[in-house]
Protein backbone atom coordinates (compact mmCIF):
# COMPACT_ATOMS: atom_id res chain seq x y z
CA UNK A 1 0.00 0.00 0.00
CA UNK A 2 1.47 3.37 -1.01
CA UNK A 3 2.77 5.45 1.88
CA UNK A 4 2.51 2.55 4.35
CA UNK A 5 5.56 3.09 6.54
CA UNK A 6 7.69 0.65 8.51
CA UNK A 7 6.52 2.38 11.71
CA UNK A 8 2.89 1.65 10.83
CA UNK A 9 3.80 -1.98 10.18
CA UNK A 10 5.38 -2.17 13.67
CA UNK A 11 2.33 -0.52 15.25
CA UNK A 12 0.00 -3.01 13.55
CA UNK A 13 2.22 -5.90 14.65
CA UNK A 14 2.18 -4.61 18.23
CA UNK A 15 -1.59 -4.22 18.16
CA UNK A 16 -1.97 -7.75 16.83
CA UNK A 17 0.32 -9.16 19.52
CA UNK A 18 -1.42 -7.20 22.29
CA UNK A 19 -4.81 -8.34 21.07
CA UNK A 20 -3.61 -11.95 21.00
CA UNK A 21 -2.27 -11.64 24.56
CA UNK A 22 -5.56 -10.18 25.75
CA UNK A 23 -7.50 -13.01 24.15
CA UNK A 24 -5.17 -15.60 25.73
CA UNK A 25 -5.55 -13.97 29.15
CA UNK A 26 -9.34 -14.02 28.79
CA UNK A 27 -9.32 -17.69 27.91
CA UNK A 28 -6.85 -18.55 30.69
CA UNK A 29 -8.12 -16.29 33.45
CA UNK A 30 -7.46 -18.80 36.23
CA UNK A 31 -3.84 -19.28 35.10
CA UNK A 32 -3.29 -15.52 35.03
CA UNK A 33 -4.86 -15.05 38.45
CA UNK A 34 -2.73 -17.88 39.87
CA UNK A 35 0.44 -16.38 38.39
CA UNK A 36 -0.37 -12.95 39.83
CA UNK A 37 -1.12 -14.59 43.15
CA UNK A 38 2.26 -16.33 43.20
CA UNK A 39 4.06 -13.06 42.44
CA UNK A 40 2.16 -11.29 45.23
CA UNK A 41 3.00 -14.06 47.68
CA UNK A 42 6.69 -13.75 46.80
CA UNK A 43 6.60 -9.96 47.18
CA UNK A 44 4.74 -10.13 50.50
CA UNK A 45 7.04 -12.87 51.78
CA UNK A 46 10.09 -10.76 50.90
CA UNK A 47 8.64 -7.72 52.66
CA UNK A 48 7.69 -9.87 55.63
CA UNK A 49 11.17 -11.38 55.84
CA UNK A 50 12.84 -7.97 55.70
CA UNK A 51 10.52 -6.66 58.41
CA UNK A 52 11.12 -9.74 60.54
CA UNK A 53 14.88 -9.52 60.04
CA UNK A 54 14.84 -5.84 60.96
CA UNK A 55 12.98 -6.58 64.18
CA UNK A 56 15.31 -9.52 64.91
CA UNK A 57 18.36 -7.32 64.42
CA UNK A 58 16.97 -4.54 66.59
CA UNK A 59 16.02 -6.87 69.44
CA UNK A 60 19.31 -8.77 69.20
CA UNK A 61 21.24 -5.51 69.48
CA UNK A 62 19.25 -4.51 72.56
CA UNK A 63 19.90 -7.85 74.26
CA UNK A 64 23.58 -7.85 73.24
CA UNK A 65 24.02 -4.42 74.82
CA UNK A 66 22.57 -5.73 78.07
CA UNK A 67 24.86 -8.78 77.99
CA UNK A 68 27.89 -6.54 77.39
CA UNK A 69 26.95 -4.48 80.45
CA UNK A 70 27.06 -7.70 82.47
CA UNK A 71 30.38 -8.67 80.88
CA UNK A 72 31.89 -5.31 81.85
CA UNK A 73 30.18 -4.93 85.25
CA UNK A 74 32.43 -3.72 88.10
CA UNK A 75 33.99 -6.15 90.57
CA UNK A 76 33.58 -5.75 94.33
CA UNK A 77 35.54 -7.28 97.22
CA UNK A 78 34.20 -10.60 98.50
CA UNK A 79 31.82 -10.13 101.41
CA UNK A 80 30.83 -6.64 100.29
CA UNK A 81 27.07 -6.06 99.87
CA UNK A 82 25.98 -6.08 96.22
CA UNK A 83 24.11 -2.79 96.26
CA UNK A 84 21.75 -1.62 93.51
CA UNK A 85 24.22 -1.68 90.62
CA UNK A 86 25.17 -4.99 89.03
CA UNK A 87 28.53 -6.13 90.41
CA UNK A 88 30.41 -9.39 90.90
CA UNK A 89 33.00 -10.69 93.33
CA UNK A 90 35.17 -12.43 90.70
CA UNK A 91 35.96 -12.34 87.01
CA UNK A 92 34.86 -15.97 86.69
CA UNK A 93 31.42 -15.32 88.21
CA UNK A 94 30.93 -12.29 86.01
CA UNK A 95 31.98 -14.26 82.93
CA UNK A 96 29.58 -17.10 83.73
CA UNK A 97 26.66 -14.68 84.08
CA UNK A 98 27.51 -12.91 80.83
CA UNK A 99 28.05 -16.20 79.00
CA UNK A 100 24.49 -17.30 79.73
CA UNK A 101 23.20 -14.10 78.17
CA UNK A 102 25.51 -14.35 75.16
CA UNK A 103 24.55 -17.99 74.63
CA UNK A 104 20.85 -17.16 74.68
CA UNK A 105 21.30 -14.37 72.14
CA UNK A 106 23.44 -16.56 69.88
CA UNK A 107 20.85 -19.35 69.92
CA UNK A 108 17.89 -17.05 69.36
CA UNK A 109 19.37 -14.70 66.75
CA UNK A 110 21.87 -16.87 64.88
CA UNK A 111 20.89 -15.35 61.51
CA UNK A 112 21.74 -11.73 62.27
CA UNK A 113 25.14 -10.06 62.95
CA UNK A 114 24.50 -9.46 66.66
CA UNK A 115 23.74 -13.15 67.15
CA UNK A 116 26.99 -14.14 65.46
CA UNK A 117 28.93 -11.67 67.58
CA UNK A 118 27.21 -13.08 70.68
CA UNK A 119 28.52 -16.55 69.78
CA UNK A 120 32.07 -15.18 69.68
CA UNK A 121 31.60 -13.32 72.96
CA UNK A 122 30.18 -16.47 74.54
CA UNK A 123 33.47 -18.17 73.72
CA UNK A 124 35.46 -15.29 75.22
CA UNK A 125 33.33 -15.37 78.38
CA UNK A 126 33.88 -19.12 78.70
CA UNK A 127 37.63 -18.52 78.43
CA UNK A 128 37.43 -16.05 81.30
CA UNK A 129 35.38 -18.55 83.28
CA UNK A 130 38.10 -21.17 82.79
CA UNK A 131 36.14 -23.45 80.43
CA UNK A 132 38.61 -23.81 77.56
CA UNK A 133 36.80 -26.75 75.95
CA UNK A 134 33.48 -24.90 75.88
CA UNK A 135 35.21 -21.75 74.66
CA UNK A 136 36.90 -23.59 71.79
CA UNK A 137 33.58 -25.08 70.70
CA UNK A 138 31.81 -21.70 70.58
CA UNK A 139 34.76 -19.97 68.93
CA UNK A 140 34.91 -22.59 66.18
CA UNK A 141 31.20 -22.05 65.55
CA UNK A 142 31.81 -18.29 65.36
CA UNK A 143 34.75 -18.85 63.00
CA UNK A 144 32.39 -20.71 60.65
CA UNK A 145 29.56 -18.17 60.99
CA UNK A 146 29.96 -16.66 57.53
CA UNK A 147 30.62 -13.20 58.97
CA UNK A 148 34.27 -12.52 58.10
CA UNK A 149 34.75 -9.90 60.81
CA UNK A 150 33.39 -12.14 63.56
CA UNK A 151 35.25 -15.11 62.10
CA UNK A 152 38.62 -13.34 62.20
CA UNK A 153 38.12 -12.38 65.85
CA UNK A 154 37.21 -15.97 66.68
CA UNK A 155 40.27 -17.28 64.85
CA UNK A 156 42.54 -14.94 66.81
CA UNK A 157 41.08 -16.30 70.04
CA UNK A 158 41.45 -19.88 68.82
CA UNK A 159 45.11 -19.22 68.02
CA UNK A 160 45.59 -18.04 71.61
CA UNK A 161 44.05 -21.28 72.88
CA UNK A 162 46.33 -23.27 70.56
CA UNK A 163 49.36 -21.44 71.92
CA UNK A 164 48.39 -22.08 75.53
CA UNK A 165 47.81 -25.74 74.65
CA UNK A 166 51.22 -26.13 72.94
CA UNK A 167 49.61 -26.48 69.52
CA UNK A 168 51.92 -23.88 68.02
CA UNK A 169 51.76 -25.22 64.47
CA UNK A 170 47.97 -24.76 64.49
CA UNK A 171 48.36 -21.22 65.77
CA UNK A 172 50.92 -20.43 63.07
CA UNK A 173 48.52 -21.64 60.38
CA UNK A 174 45.75 -19.43 61.76
CA UNK A 175 47.97 -16.35 61.90
CA UNK A 176 49.23 -16.91 58.36
CA UNK A 177 45.65 -17.23 57.12
CA UNK A 178 44.69 -13.99 58.89
CA UNK A 179 47.73 -12.24 57.39
CA UNK A 180 46.62 -13.32 53.92
CA UNK A 181 42.96 -12.39 54.57
CA UNK A 182 42.80 -9.27 56.77
CA UNK A 183 39.44 -7.85 57.87
CA UNK A 184 38.09 -4.74 59.55
CA UNK A 185 38.44 -6.40 62.96
CA UNK A 186 41.83 -8.11 62.53
CA UNK A 187 44.37 -6.31 60.38
CA UNK A 188 47.34 -7.86 58.63
CA UNK A 189 49.67 -6.06 61.06
CA UNK A 190 47.86 -7.44 64.12
CA UNK A 191 48.22 -10.99 62.86
CA UNK A 192 51.88 -10.38 61.99
CA UNK A 193 52.62 -9.09 65.48
CA UNK A 194 50.97 -12.13 67.07
CA UNK A 195 52.87 -14.49 64.79
CA UNK A 196 56.16 -12.74 65.53
CA UNK A 197 55.48 -12.98 69.27
CA UNK A 198 54.89 -16.71 68.91
CA UNK A 199 58.13 -17.05 66.93
CA UNK A 200 60.07 -15.30 69.72
CA UNK A 201 59.94 -18.58 71.66
CA UNK A 202 59.98 -21.09 68.82
CA UNK A 203 62.05 -19.45 66.08
CA UNK A 204 63.73 -16.15 67.14
CA UNK A 205 65.22 -15.50 63.71
CA UNK A 206 61.76 -15.66 62.14
CA UNK A 207 60.54 -13.21 64.78
CA UNK A 208 63.36 -10.78 63.96
CA UNK A 209 62.57 -11.01 60.24
CA UNK A 210 58.89 -10.30 60.85
CA UNK A 211 59.55 -7.33 63.14
CA UNK A 212 61.96 -5.86 60.61
CA UNK A 213 59.34 -6.30 57.87
CA UNK A 214 56.74 -4.56 60.02
CA UNK A 215 59.11 -1.63 60.55
CA UNK A 216 59.77 -1.38 56.82
CA UNK A 217 56.12 -1.67 55.74
CA UNK A 218 54.66 0.63 58.42
CA UNK A 219 57.12 3.52 58.98
CA UNK A 220 56.27 6.13 61.60
CA UNK A 221 53.24 4.24 62.92
CA UNK A 222 52.41 2.66 66.30
CA UNK A 223 52.93 -0.73 64.65
CA UNK A 224 56.52 0.21 63.77
CA UNK A 225 57.10 1.42 67.33
CA UNK A 226 55.86 -1.86 68.78
CA UNK A 227 58.01 -3.80 66.32
CA UNK A 228 61.06 -1.73 67.30
CA UNK A 229 60.50 -2.39 71.00
CA UNK A 230 60.00 -6.11 70.40
CA UNK A 231 63.01 -6.23 68.11
CA UNK A 232 65.23 -4.67 70.75
CA UNK A 233 64.18 -7.33 73.28
CA UNK A 234 64.50 -10.18 70.79
CA UNK A 235 68.04 -9.21 69.77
Amino acid sequence: MPGYTRRQLKEDKFAETAQGAAQWATGHRQTVILAIGVVLVVILATIGFMTWRGRQTEQANVELSAALRTFNAPLRPAGTPAGEAQTFTSIADRAKAAEKQFQGIADKYSGVPAGKMARYLSGIALLQAGDNAGAEKDLKTAADSGDKNVASLAKMALASIDRSSNRNSDAVNIYKSLIDHPTDTVSKQQAQLELAELYEKTDPQQAITLYQQLQKDNPQTPVAQIASQKLAKTK
